[in-house]
């Protein structure tokens, strides 16, 4: 009968929906995998790098080593761009997956409405009825497809709650393409009613979701390659070339940007600055600054976390300032009313746009900023030991704005920022000088010299010298504990690094396995973790595909199956339809909820 053979029909239209998304995004999630792990390589590239960082400290100046990692450094800028390429040509291909897609559908619905007049005036044809049915089930790979039979054979088709075709003809559909982090949409008919899609939802859902899955992965990307040049030129800065300069970037990424919403009332223009490149989520943003008029929220676009906005202000003359999230906004000009709101991305095409900034080996800072020995510097540049105590500077590290504070309090001595307003950093020596075996100061080593800070010892005391306010360290303290046992008169010398140190380059080593360097733990751990979470996800879709595609050759032969046989035996047949439908609804089910949770995981 019909009914068996509809019946039949309508459980392969569902598996054939169900199974083609599976492999649509089963490729797409390929892909997106493949591009960090095997196309990029930023795993192997990022570890070789460090792995060279390390062995340039032992031998700070040797201009091989300097030139390995400079290389690294060029290798790893490739693989951001390469695995950044990668991705945007997923998307790339799920928006002309859809522009297909789209206009084989409407091609379908126009066939299906020509089969429905056809239908008016022979009804019930077998021939058009094949057709129909044929036709029907080339729709379903694209979408789901649910049909509302007439009694003269003609079937009025919807997907969801849209109306797709019925009695006045075809609703055509309509495409308009992801761009950027705004994935693509459908609409069907003049009303441009919406047509929502899911992962599971045919050929056309699975594109979008496959667009929104390669958009969330490359903002995660973009992400990692933000946190990973911060943190590297951080490093630079808070040491010295072999030149005995500053260190500058090694790498050049684009700057946050700040986005006013179209609608917003108010005229603040604000600029956007990644400050504390470890609190940046791994998923990247972007993120919805709001305005109520009395305060501002912030939350991520993608996840809806909501971030606590912390204001203050800065500058000359002063701005507000809005940090949350790792980054600092500054209300650059203007006023914002309330309901104004601004996306903020962190780091837009980042990972594409990674390039070296420094171009000669020596541009490497190895050295540490600074180095102290105990004596007096003499004006020859020699420095004379005849101190009566035995004053030994300690291991030295670099500590943060709040480490720093703790430590002043504590009773430490630190050279605020500003000292370098008017000194040249990276040449200016400063002394030590004890006052007593219990406290110290901090000296300039002119005659007469100037006492910049003061602090007490106690067993152990501490130096703090603050990074220029322009420097990529600005906020950062080149941290020295001072032990042994001083006498007052005491003097240790603190002189900028020497060529030969290479402390520098150890701590920048650190990096890649340091705690606290992400938000999800240290650096290897992101990126690793990325990686493979990508290739889980990969994996999961896989072996998706394979259980639907098995499930639609079922459904194909149960359909084939209904033909020449009797009424009776059609009837115990559709029970069995009926049993295996129910079956199929689960496997359906269960591929849509696999397919949200792989795309949720991807960031």
């Amino acid at each position: 009968s019909r009914a068996a053979d509809g019946f039949a029909a309508s459980v392969l239209r569902s598996a054939n929906t169900a199974g083609q998304s599976a492999s649509v995004l089963s490729t797409a999630l390929t892909n997106i995998s493949n591009a960090l792990q095997n196309n990029g390589d930023i795993q192997s590239t990022m570890n070789q790098f460090f792995n060279d960082v390390s062995s340039l400290a032992a031998v700070p100046t040797d201009q091989g080593a300097q030139q390995t990692v400079l290389s690294d450094a060029q290798s790893i800028a490739g693989s951001f761009q390469s695995a950044a390429g990668s991705l945007t040509a997923t998307m790339t291909a799920a928006n002309t997956g859809l522009t297909d897609g789209i206009a084989t559908a409407n091609s379908l619905l126009g066939q299906l409405a020509v089969i429905n007049k056809g239908l008016q005036t022979a009804p019930n044809d077998p021939s058009l009825l094949d057709q129909q049915e044929a036709a029907l089930n080339s729709l379903s790979a694209l979408l789901p497809v649910n049909v509302l039979p007439q009694p003269n054979g003609q079937a009025l088709v919807y997907s969801g709650g849209t109306m797709l075709l019925d009695q006045a003809g075809a609703q055509n559909l309509k495409l308009t393409p992801g761009s950027g982090a705004t994935p693509p949409s459908l609409t069907a008919g003049n009303a441009t009613s919406p047509l929502a899609l899911g992962g599971a939802d045919g050929t056309l859902g699975a594109n979008i979701q496959s667009y929104e899955a390669g958009a969330t992965a490359l903002q995660g990307l973009n992400a990692l390659a933000t946190v990973f040049s911060a943190s590297v030129n951080t490093a630079q800065a808070e040491g010295l070339t072999v030149k005995g300069s500053a260190g500058g970037k090694l790498f050049n990424v684009p700057a946050p940007s700040a986005t006013a919403t179209t609608g917003n009332t108010g005229n603040a223009v604000l600029s956007a600055a990644v400050t504390n490149a470890a609190a940046l989520p791994q998923s990247g943003g972007p993120f919805t600054l709001s305005y109520s008029g009395t305060g501002w929220t912030a939350s991520d676009q993608a996840t809806g976390t909501a971030y606590p906005v912390t204001t203050g202000t800065a500058g000359t003359p002063p701005a507000t300032t809005l940090a949350f999230a790792g980054m600092t906004m500054t209300v650059a000009s203007g006023t914002a009313n309330a309901g104004d709101s601004y996306t903020i991305n962190p780091a837009p095409a980042a990972a594409a746009n990674l390039t070296l900034a420094a171009s000669q080996p020596s541009d490497i800072a190895a050295a540490d900023p600074f180095v102290a020995t105990p004596g007096t510097l003499q004006a020859s540049g020699a420095i004379t030991n005849s101190n009566a105590g035995t004053p030994q500077p300690g291991n030295d590290t670099v500590i943060g704005t709040a480490a720093a504070q703790t430590a002043t309090a504590a009773g430490a001595a630190a050279v605020p920022a500003s000292f370098w307003n008017s000194n040249t950093y990276g040449e200016t020596p400063l002394q030590v000088v004890f006052t007593s075996a219990s406290a110290f100061n901090v000296e300039t080593t002119a005659t007469p010299s100037s006492v910049i800070s003061s602090g007490s010892f106690n067993g152990t005391g501490t130096v703090l010298i603050a990074y220029p306010g322009t420097s990529d360290a600005a906020g950062q303290y080149w941290q020295l504990p001072i032990n042994g046992t001083p006498a007052a008169g005491d003097v240790l010398t603190i002189s900028p690094g020497g060529s030969s140190s290479g402390s520098n380059a150890t701590r920048m080593a650190a990096l890649w396995t340091a705690a606290g360097t992400t938000t999800t733990g240290t650096l290897q751990q992101s990126v690793v973790g990325f990686g493979t979470k990508l290739g889980a996800n990969a994996q999961q879709a896989q072996n998706l595909a394979t259980s639907t595609a098995a499930h639609v050759t079922s459904a194909t032969t149960n359909l084939q199956s209904i033909a020449g046989v009797s009424s009776d035996q059609q009837a115990v047949l559709l029970t069995n339809y009926q049993q295996a439908y129910q079956a199929a609804a689960k496997v359906i089910a269960a591929a849509s909820t696999m397919f949200n949770s792989l795309l949720q995981a991807v960031g």
